[in-house]
């Protein structure tokens, strides 16, 4: 087992597209606009070179192209929205090729607290791996409640606790609590943007014998450039599990250094 929410690169939250048919105004009206198809859908793809998710590569060290696709339409209830897509990305854990790939099924509610610079999300996540033996259990659920809170145009912080009431392979009940800030410095040069990002996890499992690990600190640090419609991301991702505590004497718990490269619409 290797399976343990801090991915890297983080799910990408696309530009908000909007689609609507306005009619053409005529003398003496005025301009009416009608959704065909209210909501807003947003997605992106990315490549980066290791699937890292808690501090653990998914992919054996090697690449992994990544997408999502999201729908979200406001509840009209305190200025909340819906919203429900997915995530995937190729996965390798040496495991006689039952997995090759992740789909994460995605959704709940999220909104903003006025103008406090307060937001929420309560979300849920099914993670499913098609075509691996069902003997694995390797799909399982987790409840994510999310919080955050934008202190100025700079610096921004958030939490978030995942639960699972029985893990992936059939480990038991999970916990996963993760802090993390955000930074966003204004650059010299029109065009680009700048965010310095870093978090803190710490991951319980039930059964740690039947995992394969012990519960485990885990941490990143990373920057991501943003210019012309690409977010190009470096960062260092790691664990406190040794290489004898790491998945039978592996080492994908090691601390290693990421690049990737993502679009978003």
């Amino acid at each position: 087992m290797r399976k343990t929410l801090n991915r890297l690169p983080a799910t990408i939250a696309g530009a908000v597209v909007g689609v609507a048919l306005a009619a053409a105004p005529v003398a003496g009206q005025e301009e009416e606009t009608s959704e065909v198809f209210p909501g807003e859908v947003t997605g992106g793809v990315a490549l980066t070179s290791d699937y890292v998710f808690r501090g653990i590569s998914q992919t054996d060290g090697e690449p992994a192209i990544q997408g999502s696709l999201e729908y979200a339409i406001e509840t009209g209830i305190a200025g909340s929205s819906a919203y429900a897509g997915f995530w995937g990305s190729n996965v390798d854990f040496d495991d006689g090729g039952e997995a090759h790939v992740e789909i994460d099924v995605l959704f709940g509610l999220r909104g903003d607290v006025g103008d406090t610079g307060f937001s929420w999300d309560l979300g849920a996540i099914y993670y499913w791996y098609p075509g691996a033996s069902s003997r694995l259990d390797y799909d399982y659920w987790e409840i994510v409640p999310q919080v955050g809170y934008e202190i100025n145009d700079l610096v921004s912080v958030s939490a978030l606790y995942g639960f699972s009431p029985e893990f992936f392979g059939d480990t038991g009940l999970a916990h996963y609590v993760q802090g993390g800030v955000s930074v966003t410095p204004d650059l010299p040069f029109q065009g680009f943007d700048l965010s310095l990002d870093g978090t803190v996890g710490y991951q319980w499992i039930e059964d740690n014998s039947r995992a394969g690990a012990e519960d485990y600190l885990n941490w990143s640090l990373g920057a991501t450039v943003s210019v012309k419609g690409l977010d190009f991301t470096v960062a260092y991702t790691d664990t406190d599990l040794s290489r004898s505590d790491c998945f039978s004497n592996t080492n994908l718990c090691e601390g290693r250094v990421i690049f990737a490269v993502g679009a978003a619409f």
